[in-house]
Order: structure tokens, then C-alpha cells, then sequence
């Protein structure tokens, strides 16, 4: 069955060949290579992905490296992607806090000068940890580095990745960390705390420590020659003590400070006639992401809207932290007695 399957994708390769057909024959060169990776055929995928890219540089054909990793690793079991292949497109507001901008600034000069340094006999840092709290701008700095590098952005579905049957999460981060070695793209894996735990876990059977060690060695053959791996996290501090010397680069995304914020208001209310000062606002959002900031934020706004109002005062943004906050805690304390 499968080499009349096979048989077909070759006939359509070979009629996009004689058509001059470029659209055509890239879709079933995809196909084929989609095959070989679902039948777990992973030397002849990947000598089947460079043959496709040789002699194109990523960077100046980005429409065809785009559509090639858009073949998704699968799942062998079920078929499910275990990735989302994503366009990023460069975020309207970005803010980092002082010490992330400049980092941040270093990734984007390393990469855009990748042959200045590759000339001397160095390469651009291509491995990163994100952390810090939820809403904080992890996510969203990893599509904003796929955007300004002309990347997609690969996102880990750790639903897909992390299997019940032994040995098959440790062979889906094979596959994944493979397909990020041979397709440029930014790979985004969220909340990797997951599949990075200490595996001194005195309730591991032992799958614990085939997933870490494969994921480490996943970490120490990934090449970075065209893509970057960015493994976020929020509870950073559960990873195995050997995944942080394996990292190039640990980034901290912290809650913004008070002139961030007060920046943010600013530029989610432009556009809004306020009435008062924002310091109140700001110094009450102390605690808040800038996710959070954002929510209340454009609650008031639309708060102002239903009610035909055309001005947004500062009692307003000072009622609307005062729900926000109310909320979080309520939802905090029921958590907190439910794992009890």
C-alpha cells in the first residue's frame, strides 16, 4: 500500500518537473518528505530536506524555507502535529525591562551578523531560557525575534508531545529537535518545565529520566546554524540541574517597573481623552504582568464605551484594578484549598 502511495507523490514530482511547475513540484517534494517523517524514516527525511534547500539561503528565499517547515513532525500513533508552525508578525507594542532589551538586542545583532562571527570562527547564541512569571512577554518576545529574523515560529504542542506509551515522548523530541536542525525557524517550547523536571523524583519509574536525557541530548545536537530554540518556563527553578550550562543564553522576564508601566498605559490608552494623572494607576499596578495591565486596561476603555462616556478617568482604571485584583485572589484561595 504505501509504495503506491509513494508511487503517486513520485508521478506528481515527476509532472511539476516536465510542467516547470515550481509550486507543484515543491508540494510534492512536502508530501514526500511529510511521508518519510510520519514512517519515522528520519535519515532519508532529513537528506531529502537538504537536498530541497541546497544552494538557497534561507534568509533571501524566505517563502519556500516557510512552506518546507510547515511539514510538521507527527505523531507515529495518531498523526497529530506536534508542532504549530506559526507567521510572526511583529508585535504593534513590545516592552522589556532594561536588562531583557539589551539582551534581546544582542540575539537580533548576532544573528543579523551570523557571518561576521561565523568568519572568526564563532556562532550567534541560538539557545535561550525564558522565565519568569505568566503574562510577562515570553511568547510574545519569541514571535517578535521570528518576525524580525523573517523566521516562523515553531510552537511545541505539549499536549501531542507527551505521550502515555513508554518511549514515545522521548522519540517525539527526537523528531522535533531534528526537524529544528534541518529548517530554519524560531522553536518556541513553552512551559518546558514539563519535559526538563530534576530526575531525582523518588516517584520517577524511570520514563522521567529517558525524556530529560533525550531532551538534553536534543539540546547538545542542536546546531543553531539557522534556527533558535527558546524553552520558557515559569517554575524554572523544577529543570535538571545539567539543562542550564546547555543554554547560550537566560533571559529574565520580570514584571514591569513602574516607569514600563506607566509607558504601557500610555500606549494602550493613546488614541482614549483621560482626565486625571496615571501615577495612582501606576503605582496600584504594581504587581500586575502586562498582560494583566492590558486586561484592565482595555476594560476601562470599553467600560467607557457601553456606558457613552467620552472620557476615561482615573477612578476608572482604579475600579477596574480593584476587580481585577478581587478576582485573581478569590480564584487563588480556591486553588489554594483544592489541593488540600
Amino acid at each position: 500500500m504505501r509504495t503506491t502511495i509513494q508511487g503517486e507523490k513520485l508521478k506528481h514530482l515527476f509532472q511539476a518537473y516536465r510542467d516547470h511547475d515550481d509550486s507543484a513540484f515543491l508540494r510534492a517534494a512536502e508530501a514526500i518528505i511529510s511521508e518519510e517523517l510520519a514512517a519515522n524514516h528520519y535519515s532519508s527525511a532529513t537528506d531529502l530536506q537538504r537536498a530541497l534547500r541546497k544552494g538557497k539561503e534561507p534568509m533571501d528565499n524566505g517563502a519556500k524555507v516557510t512552506q518546507l517547515t510547515r511539514i510538521p513532525p507527527k505523531d507515529r500513533r495518531n498523526g497529530e502535529d506536534l508542532l504549530w508552525f506559526v507567521d510572526a508578525q511583529r508585535p504593534p507594542v513590545i516592552f522589556f525591562s532594561s536588562a531583557a532589551e539589551k539582551k534581546i538586542a544582542r540575539v537580533l545583532d548576532e544573528h543579523r551578523r551570523g557571518s561576521l562571527l561565523r568568519k572568526h570562527g564563532y556562532a550567534p547564541k541560538s539557545k535561550f531560557l525564558f522565565w519568569g512569571p505568566p503574562g510577562c512577554g515570553k511568547t510574545l518576545t519569541a514571535r517578535y525575534l521570528a518576525a524580525e529574523l523573517g523566521l516562523p515560529l515553531g510552537i511545541v504542542r505539549l499536549d501531542a508531545v507527551i505521550s502515555s506509551f513508554l518511549g514515545d515522548t522521548a522519540s517525539h523530541l527526537h523528531r522535533i529537535f531534528s526537524q529544528a536542525n534541518n529548517t530554519p525557524m524560531v522553536l518556541l517550547l513553552d512551559e518546558a518545565d514539563a519535559l526538563a523536571k530534576q530526575r531525582d523524583d523518588p516517584n520517577d519509574v524511570g520514563e522521567l529520566k529517558r525524556v530529560v536525557n533525550s531532551f538534553l541530548q536534543g539540546m547538545d545536537g542542536f546546531s543553531g546554524t539557522q534556527s533558535i530554540l527558546i524553552a520558557a518556563s515559569n517554575h524554572q527553578y523544577l529543570f535538571d540541574p545539567a539543562l542550564w550550562r546547555r543554554f547560550d543564553d537566560v533571559i529574565e522576564f520580570a514584571p514591569p517597573e513602574a516607569s514600563k508601566r506607566e509607558a504601557f498605559i500610555k500606549t494602550l490608552l493613546n488614541g482614549i481623552r483621560f482626565q486625571g494623572s496615571h501615577r495612582e494607576a501606576v503605582r496600584k499596578m504594581a504587581s500586575l504582568s502586562y498582560s494583566d495591565i492590558q486586561h484592565v486596561v482595555i476594560e476601562t476603555i470599553k467600560t467607557m464605551l457601553l456606558t457613552e462616556s467620552d472620557t476615561l478617568q482615573t477612578k476608572d482604571l482604579l475600579a477596574e484594578i480593584h476587580t481585577w485584583k478581587t478576582s485573581v485572589q478569590k480564584a487563588r484561595k480556591r486553588n489554594g484549598a483544592a489541593r488540600k
